[in-house]
Parts: C-alpha cells; sequence; structure tokens
C-alpha cells in the first residue's frame, strides 16, 4: 500500500504560511515592473559551433537536445512504474513529475526545432517549453514544504508568468521580466534547499528532492550557455558551450528520478522509520 495521500499536507508537521510565497511573487511582479528595460544580447543567435553535418545546420546544437527527450521519457517511465507499484492514485507530485517529463520532451523538440534555424520566434518556442520544466520544478519545491493546492497553484502561476514575460519580450524587446522570473525563481528554490532534511515544515507524505543537485545542474548549464565561445575554443572546435548546456540540462532530470527513487523506497520504509536515521546515503540534497 502507498503511504501517499492525493495531497501533500500531513496535519502531523508544522505548517508554513503560504503569505510567504504570495510575498515573494509580488515583489518579482514589482521587478519585474520597475527594473529597467533590458534587451536580449544583440549577438544572442550567433553560436559557436555553426558546422553543418549530414545536411543538419548547427547540427551539434540540434543534435544535443537528444539527451533532453531521453530524460523526459526516462521520468515518464520510472513515474508509470511507481503508479503500477504504488496501486494508489497519482499524488500532485506525481502529476507535477509528469508535467516535468512533458517538458523535457517539448524542449527537445522546440529547441531542435529553434536551433535548426535560429531566430527570435523559434527561441520564444523554446523558452516557453523550457518554462513548463521551470514550472514543474518550482511546484515540486514548493510541495516539499505545503500542501497540494499551493504547490499546483504555484507551477500554474510560474508557468503563466513564463508566458506573460515571453510576450512581453516578443511584443517590447523587454527581456527584463524573463530575466526576474529565472532569478527569483532560483533564490526560492535555494531558499527551499536549504532546508534542514529533518526540518518540521517538510512534508512526511512527499518523497525528498534533491534540490541542491537539480540547482547545480542547472548552474553548470547556464555557466555552459554563457561560455558557449569560450569552451568550443578550449574543445578544439569538438562541443561547443551551447551544446555542452543541453546535455547538463538533461542531466538536471537525475534529482527528479532520485525523488522517485525516494519514492519507491518509501512505500517500505514509512517517513517515521526515514525520519530517525539517513537509511539511504544518496538521498542528500
Amino acid at each position: 500500500m502507498s503511504s501517499y495521500p492525493a495531497f501533500f499536507a500531513s496535519p502531523q508537521r508544522a505548517h508554513a504560511s503560504p503569505w510567504l510565497l504570495l510575498g515573494w511573487g509580488v515583489l518579482l511582479c514589482l521587478a519585474a515592473a520597475l527594473l529597467p528595460a533590458l534587451p536580449q544580447a544583440a549577438h544572442y543567435h550567433d553560436f559557436a559551433d555553426a558546422r553543418t553535418l549530414m545536411g543538419i545546420p548547427y547540427a551539434m546544437d540540434v543534435l544535443s537536445n537528444l539527451p533532453l527527450l531521453l530524460a523526459g521519457l526516462a521520468i515518464a517511465w520510472q513515474l508509470r512504474r511507481f503508479a503500477h507499484t504504488s496501486a494508489q492514485p497519482l499524488p500532485m507530485w506525481g502529476w507535477l513529475l509528469a508535467l516535468a517529463a512533458l517538458g523535457f520532451a517539448v524542449t527537445a523538440l522546440a529547441s531542435s526545432i529553434y536551433h535548426w534555424q535560429p531566430d527570435d520566434a523559434g527561441v520564444f518556442w523554446d523558452r516557453l517549453a523550457m518554462g513548463v520544466i521551470f514550472a514543474a520544478v518550482i511546484g515540486l519545491a514548493v510541495g516539499q514544504i505545503y500542501g497540494a493546492l499551493t504547490a499546483a497553484t504555484a507551477a500554474l502561476l510560474t508557468l503563466a508568468a513564463a508566458v506573460l514575460a515571453l510576450w512581453i519580450w516578443r511584443k517590447t524587446g523587454n527581456f527584463t521580466p524573463w530575466i526576474v522570473l529565472q532569478a527569483g525563481g532560483m533564490l526560492l528554490l535555494l531558499a527551499i534547499a536549504c532546508q534542514p532534511r529533518h526540518s518540521p515544515l517538510r512534508q512526511a507524505a512527499v518523497p525528498l528532492l534533491p534540490l541542491g543537485a537539480l540547482i547545480a545542474w542547472y548552474s553548470l548549464a547556464k555557466l555552459a550557455e554563457l561560455g558557449d565561445h569560450g569552451v568550443f575554443a578550449v574543445t578544439a572546435g569538438l562541443l561547443s558551450g551551447h551544446s555542452l548546456k543541453h546535455i547538463l540540462a538533461a542531466l538536471a532530470a537525475w534529482p527528479l528520478l532520485q525523488m522517485l527513487y525516494n519514492a519507491q523506497a518509501d512505500l517500505a520504509e514509512p517517513f517515521s522509520v526515514r525520519l530517525a536515521g539517513p537509511a539511504h546515503p544518496c538521498r542528500s540534497v
């Protein structure tokens, strides 16, 4: 029998106030509206690796999206296995993992299309697909502390904010809202990741998500993107920073798969027993 109810909340544990989340959201909205408008980098589409292979333009940037597709399929496959094992309705965190799996797969497609012919229209859809992953991750992170309704609301609002930020950029050229959304979301993830594993704020019915690892993979992917030309030069033209970014971003699926592993383990080991000691060392945040 599964130990997971349909909602995140556990009445025996302390609850964090959702007003903190609301306040953070309002602060980010004000920042997006009041900070100076910034344009997208003028040469954003000038990627280091412009090689054509087998008739595919920007071939490495296109083909390096395959790991993202594989990541999405891996999450979906493991989630299906968990649902079959638990024989219970899929909890909210499971639906958010399904959204993440969809996001990885759609990002692989949208990014491949964009890199085939890089332009603003293509990168709009690429970023929108990434917004799906971002929304799912925000929801999963919030679900570590808050109840299912708050987690689902956070995911939906993040997705809506991504759509709005990208629409503003396409209509006005103002890239600031998208920057604020990404930075604000990462700060929220860091704040939740800093909660101790045995914090009374953590939801007992939710498997542990290794947020530290997820943040690390995302940060490495971002650094690789910023160092596109530098990585290409260091590797003597073997691999560009942008292609490496796709691979590192796909590895950000590992913490989500680890969450599913924790869920499988918790089916046999109740949270009260798990709280007594680190039975699984690889669960560390």
